[in-house]
């Protein structure tokens, strides 16, 4: 029984290395061939985290590397402190296609997702904030598609639909207005 707990003690130690032993290189130090990054040192593909770094040795872009294809991409604030402005997930499975945008302003006070269909095609954008729906928009690449979804004022939600980036005039709303 021992035997087993060793075993899989080694296991949990193997794996835990293997995680922990990403390379951290300038951007600098690897190449795109075939839509898939190299390390120039051995030529093999890369695992790890690629940065841009400013004079003063701060980080303003990282890009987080499986065996050659990109998962991650960040974008920081300038600053003394390492503040996430974008993260940007991408489709493991079609290269350098995007799955997800998320925007945090300097703010705070909100934040935006962009997501993309499985061709890197923007869909929807949503803003939050404290974690609730203020705006919704679907799309279909650069144009608004389907519904929109806002707030007013007065905290009224409001809803507009889009076809092929024009909007769609709504009879009820028009009928309403008029009755004011």
């Amino acid at each position: 029984m021992n035997h087993i707990k060793y075993f899989i003690f080694l296991i949990f130690i193997l794996v835990s290395v293997n995680v922990n032993s990403q390379d951290t290189l300038a951007m600098e130090e690897v190449y795109i061939e075939n839509d898939l990054v190299y390390r120039y040192s051995d030529d093999n593909r890369f695992t790890g985290v690629a940065q841009l770094t400013r004079r003063n040795g701060e980080v303003y872009l990282e890009e987080v590397y499986k065996d050659g294809v990109i998962l991650f991409e960040y974008q920081y604030f300038k600053g003394t402190e390492k503040k996430l402005m974008y993260k940007t997930d991408y489709n493991r499975y079609k290269l350098w296609s995007k799955e997800k945008e998320y925007y945090y302003p300097k703010s705070g006070k909100w934040t935006q997702i962009t997501s993309f269909d499985e061709n890197g095609k923007k869909v929807l954008i949503e803003q939050f904030e404290k974690e609730k729906l203020t705006y919704s928009c679907q799309y279909s690449g650069k144009k608004k598609n389907g519904q929109e979804l806002c707030y007013d004022d007065d905290g009224n939600q409001l809803t507009f639909e889009y076809v092929n980036g024009k909007k769609v005039k709504d009879k009820k709303r028009k009928a309403k207005q008029g009755e004011k």
